[in-house]
């Protein structure tokens, strides 16, 4: 129960500790994670600041761009195609950051442009997607059709009320939009690029054959317009981690990607050190549980292991080191140390004290038996002595009987003190004893005697009449045996232990047809020792049989095995 105890003891108050700190832990959990994501938060809207902040000249220029093709679009709708080109030329002409300007009617043809040419654009997939927009727009040439190089064209549609007459359109050098992609942070390695709505990549800081490196390879470009104005994790084109973030160029025209490496995003608050402001309070709160079960552990739990101990040795018998002394223990645990000290010292002197009790009583107990057994013996001398001198054969042999059932009776006390329990007799040695004791007053040679008797705990009660039946049957047997079919006197006694703890008892003896006594005296009484047989089946609760088969008879007698019951013994001394 101690053990059971101690297990359950620990195990519930680290529970109840944990149930103690559990809101604290949640408390400073949710508290950090409010924290760090507010930190994020502003990380992120650093990041994106930078992000905006890195690409402020090539934003300023395209939209400067879009204005520009949106008022040339104005212009251009009400002049001829003369004016037009002399427009269009002097806005080149004064710009230093755009080469060509150009105006394409709605049938594709351009007959407006700012060096002259005229050209047919008409079932282009450029020229198409332009009217269908119908709005302004950034796309990137590899080549342009005009310029024969690089360029990004900032496109404007224009209006004659509602109708949609043409697009006038604005290159800038490609090169130029490159270089103004500024990375404010080189020892960041941030990577810049801008992409349209159609997922095309207008500008990058590394070009643009270098742009779908360290841009996102598992979502498409064209996803990214609905990123806007967030940041997150993935891997680049090139297989490396990095941080992206997506911020408005120019709205509904561009988007502007931010590719960072990881190691911005840990120092951030997206990273281990994040995790780890929500682990520590955590890791915290476990650290507090296992201070308090170690304190736990010294205070209370190894000295209630000590007790239990002392008192598992103390219940197993050891009597030798029974004194209980706890190390540094608490005020109450003092108290029960106290108290199975007193408790250990109580019980040990009472069992000093019972074990002297019983030594005293068995010395007495033996003694009492000796003398009496010493007191029948003495009788049963007298007897001899008194048959000695006693002139008739009657006389003589019921002294002999007599003398023969005292003997008996000497020869149970002897086996109770000779046995270590004094409360029990061993059959065998009972049965055995008085069988040697019959045969050898019988003092007879020509009669074969086989035993087999079973050694089994007897209490005085049975163990009396047991004796005492052995005797007068046994005698019995020897009194009428005869010669048997074989030739030969033979006599035998087996005493058993049946199922259900029943005792069977069985003598057989050889009969001839002119059976008589081995004595050659005969008995004339009044069958005293048939008498004294029937009494001792009484008081065995016995179950007698007698037959006489082929020239043997045989006596059986099956009674059950009892336990002491002193109500029992006094009825069957009545």
């Amino acid at each position: 129960m101690i053990k059971v105890l101690t297990k359950s003891l620990g195990a519930r108050i680290a529970f109840l500790m944990s149930l103690a700190m559990l809101p604290l832990g949640l408390i400073s959990v949710y508290q950090t994670y409010v924290v760090v994501d507010e930190a994020q938060d502003l990380s992120k809207a650093a990041l994106l600041s930078e992000t905006v902040a890195a690409a402020t000249g090539e934003r300023e220029m395209i939209q400067q761009a879009l204005g520009a093709a949106q008022g040339l679009s104005s212009a251009v709708a009400i002049v001829d195609d003369i004016a037009c080109r002399d427009i269009l030329a002097n806005f080149i002409d004064s710009q230093q950051l755009f080469i060509f300007a150009s105006f394409v009617a709605a049938d594709g043809r351009m007959n407006c442009s700012s060096n002259g040419m005229v050209r047919d654009f008409s079932g282009t997939r450029a020229f198409e997607d332009a009217i269908r927009r119908n709005g302004p727009a950034v796309e990137m040439l590899p080549v342009g059709p005009i310029t024969q190089q690089s360029v990004i064209t900032a496109a404007h549609p224009v209006k004659n009320g509602d109708e949609t007459v043409g697009v006038v359109s604005i290159s800038i050098p490609h090169s130029i939009a490159n270089a103004m992609l500024e990375n404010p942070l080189p020892t960041q390695e941030l990577k810049l690029a801008s992409v349209n709505l159609d997922g095309s990549i207008i500008s990058s800081t590394s070009g643009i054959q270098a742009g779908p490196g360290f841009l996102p390879r598992d979502i498409p470009l064209t996803e990214l317009v609905t990123r806007v104005g967030t940041t997150f994790r993935g891997i680049a084109g090139n297989g490396e981690e990095r941080f992206f973030a997506v911020a408005p160029m120019i709205d509904d025209v561009l988007v502007l990607v931010g590719s960072w490496p990881v190691s911005v995003a840990n120092a951030s608050g997206e990273g281990p050190r994040a995790r780890m402001a929500v682990v520590f309070p955590a890791l915290m709160w476990l650290a507090g549980i296992g201070v308090a079960f170690l304190g736990l552990q010294r205070l209370v739990v190894r000295h209630i292991r000590q007790l239990r101990s002392a008192m598992r040795q103390f219940a197993l018998g050891e009597r030798r080191q029974t004194y209980l002394q706890l190390v540094d223990p608490p005020e109450e645990l003092e108290e029960a140390q106290r108290a199975f000290n007193r408790m250990a010292l109580i019980l040990t002197e009472a069992e000093a004290r019972q074990e002297k009790d019983l030594r005293d009583k068995e010395v007495l107990l033996k003694e009492v038996h000796h003398r009496v057994k010493n007191n029948l013996q003495l009788i049963a001398s007298i007897m001899n002595m008194q048959a000695r001198s006693a002139r008739s054969a009657e006389a003589r042999h019921m002294l002999a009987g007599l003398q023969r059932r005292v003997r008996g009776l000497a020869m149970l006390h002897r086996t109770l003190y000779t046995t270590p329990d004094l409360t029990t007799v061993d059959s065998g040695d009972l049965v055995k004893t008085v069988v040697d004791d019959v045969t050898t007053l019988s003092q007879s040679g020509r009669v074969d005697l086989q035993t087999d008797i079973a050694s089994f705990a007897l209490f005085p009660d049975q163990a009396v009449p047991l004796s005492m039946l052995v005797t007068e049957a046994l005698t019995n047997a020897y009194k009428y045996v005869g010669t048997g079919q074989n030739g030969q006197c033979q006599i035998s006694i087996s005493l058993s232990e049946l199922d259900h703890g029943d005792v069977e008892l069985l003598i057989t003896n050889t009969v001839g047809v002119d059976s008589q006594p081995i004595d050659s005296q005969t008995e004339e009484g009044d069958g005293l020792g048939n008498r004294l047989m029937t009494a001792f089946i009484r008081q065995l609760d016995g179950q007698v049989s007698q037959v006489k088969d082929d020239g043997q008879f045989t006596l059986s007698v099956i009674f059950p095995r009892r336990d002491f019951t002193a109500q029992r013994q006094i009825e069957n001394a009545a």
